[in-house]
């Protein structure tokens, strides 16, 4: 909710039987009509609606007895396979990508690993970044959503 040229005006929206804040300056929505937090989410998520992938956005997961987020999640009924991405839009925030870690061990508790390392028993974890003054890899982007494609 910080935007530093403005006064925040949170509103209050129900996603998945469940109330969120967003400010009304930084909501964005999807192809398919979806509220996200970030462009960058808005991007991810028009990506892989344009591939033909079915996503939920921000589903409620237990991992590790912690009531999480994931960005979007991603099954795949072919395969079975399971996808978690996680936009880590903050990375050069220390505070942020040591909540990140947290999560991350959290996700590795529940066998689900990064896509890096083959991926886990119970799911695939896909990661974008973004760091202050680094720019967004779209092409990155295209290249994770031909993967979950398969």
């Amino acid at each position: 909710l910080t935007n530093l040229f403005v006064n925040p005006e949170p509103v209050d929206f129900e996603l998945k039987k469940r109330s969120i804040f967003l400010d009304s300056f930084l909501i964005h929505r999807t192809q398919r009509g979806h509220l996200v937090r970030s462009k960058s989410e808005l991007i991810i998520a028009d990506k892989l609606h344009a591939a033909g992938i079915d996503y939920d956005y921000e589903p409620q997961i237990n991992l590790n007895g912690t009531e999480r987020y994931p960005d979007f999640v991603i099954t795949d009924d072919d395969s079975g396979e399971t996808y978690y991405w996680e936009h880590l839009g903050m990375m050069s925030d220390p505070k942020y990508r040591k909540r990140w870690e947290k999560k991350l061990s959290q996700y590795r508790a529940e066998e689900i690993l990064p896509l890096e390392e083959g991926g886990g028993e119970n799911g695939i974890l896909v990661t974008t970044e973004e760091y202050q003054g680094k720019g967004f890899d779209s092409q990155k982007i295209d290249e994770l959503v031909q993967i979950v494609l398969g």
